[in-house]
């Protein structure tokens, strides 16, 4: 079962302390890291690969509804709040669950079940050799092992195969779920297929006739799925 990387957006510190203990004992999570702002926390998950976001919804110059709406990929995102009546609007944004304060640990593991339950149903239903892109209206199958890396430019991902391009309209987070093991993030423009990394030199990728830079905070997952360290 794969380890769930969690943020928690919490503005009351007790709150969030009981979410940080509640995830710290819960097997296969980890806590990437916890805020108090909203746009604080937007870069992070905009750049890193977060499984589920814990979110208050009453928070400092954003809600978490708002948030959530500025977001093109949130997240599994879990509702965390006092006050019952955001229940529908959090629902309607495809939350997976809605704790109410104050909620037990018990109450807590249901909704991590739930997550499990969907992430299980959906790394059945993919095809490990293939997959399909969407745009301009039309579909194409692209073939996982002619994927040389993935490049993301501002709304666009250029999807670059040993016999040319593909454009998709969708973020590297989600898109990375959908690859094989054999892909990773590098940088936060860049997905790589590291059966056809030539070389690494500093911090730079060299594919083909492409460098690919290296993100300082991707660098560490790199090295240890290359099995250098």
């Amino acid at each position: 079962m794969d380890i769930l990387n969690c943020i928690v957006i919490e503005d009351q510190m007790p709150a969030q302390e009981i979410l940080k203990s509640f995830i710290e004992q819960t097997p296969r999570l980890q806590l990437l890291r916890a805020f108090v702002s909203p746009l604080e926390a937007l870069e992070i998950l905009e750049l890193q690969d977060v499984d589920i976001l814990f979110l208050d919804i009453d928070l400092p110059k954003l809600t978490g509804i708002e948030l959530l709406r500025l977001m093109k990929s949130p997240p599994k995102t879990i509702i965390t709040t006092a006050f019952s009546e955001y229940a529908l609007e959090g629902y309607e944004l495809d939350v997976v669950d809605y704790l109410l304060k104050p909620f037990s640990f018990e109450r807590f593991l249901k909704s991590i079940a739930k997550i499990r339950k969907e992430k299980n149903n959906n790394n059945s239903e993919i095809n490990n050799e293939s997959i399909f892109v969407k745009n301009k209206g039309q579909i194409n199958k692209i073939d996982l092992k002619m994927i040389l890396y993935v490049e993301s430019k501002g709304d666009f991902n250029f999807i670059f195969t040993e016999s040319g391009r593909e454009i998709a309209n969708i973020s590297l987070q989600k898109m990375l779920k959908d690859l094989d093991s054999n892909f990773i993030r590098c940088h936060k423009s860049y997905i790589i297929n590291i059966t056809f990394i030539e070389k690494i030199v500093g911090n730079q990728i060299l594919v083909k006739d492409k460098k690919i830079p290296i993100g300082r905070s991707y660098k560490e997952d790199l090295i240890k799925r290359l099995k250098l360290i």
